[in-house]
């Protein structure tokens, strides 16, 4: 999200993005935020000097989470409201700071931006989360993790998925088939199992028969 020059940041809960998500919003396909590693003037004064939390130990999940947290409170999702957004890593570690998130922007920044008279979210995190954001397990491969995201979101909201080349198709697999079974218990059951597994996908892609899709 560092333009062309690697300098120019551009989020896009900016109103100059409106028309892109207005399109997604009228062809019913979702949109997959994804990160990236930081370059230019970010990379220099955050990461130079710790290289080794760019990527998955930390970078890619504070770029993307502060890009839905922006998304979500400047109301992108009020203006559109059947926009899908699919994240990955679980979330990118706002599933963990739901709790103080949505009390903070509730009982503190709600208030203020009311009397600043200042454009804030209508509805609170957890709505958007349930019905406009979709997340995948890519790249997280915890059961203990998922049964935790499960029991906010329901398994209607998650997808399966690897996280390719940053993580093997053998260790993303090799959970979810070696796991089964306490992945069931962790999501309530094998259909939540199955759901998450491939039926998400299949329904929000709006998937025809495939070949093995019913395996």
């Amino acid at each position: 999200y560092a333009g062309d020059d690697g300098e120019t940041y551009l989020f896009y809960d900016n109103p100059a993005y409106d028309a892109f998500w207005s399109v997604a919003q009228e062809l019913d396909v979702p949109v997959y935020i994804h990160p990236a590693a930081p370059v230019g003037q970010r990379y220099e004064k955050f990461y130079k000097d710790r290289k080794y939390l760019v990527g998955p130990p930390l970078s890619f999940a504070n770029a993307v989470s502060l890009h839905l947290l922006g998304i979500m409170t400047n109301g992108v999702f009020d203006r559109f409201p059947k926009l899908k957004v699919i994240v990955g890593h679980l979330g990118e570690h706002i599933p963990f700071d739901f709790w103080r998130i949505n009390h903070w922007l509730e009982e503190v920044e709600r208030p203020l931006a009311a009397k600043a008279g200042e454009v804030f979210c209508q509805k609170n995190i957890y709505h958007y989360f349930q019905n406009n954001i979709y997340l995948t397990t890519s790249g997280h491969f915890s059961t203990i993790t998922l049964q935790y995201v499960a029991s906010y979101l329901g398994p209607e909201r998650l997808l399966f998925s690897v996280d390719y080349p940053y993580e093997t198709i053998e260790n993303g697999c090799g959970w979810w088939d070696g796991d089964a079974e306490s992945i069931q218990k962790a999501l309530g059951g094998k259909k939540a199992y199955y759901d998450v597994g491939r039926e998400n996908a299949k329904k929000l892609f709006k998937l025809g028969p495939y070949h093995g899709c019913d395996a």
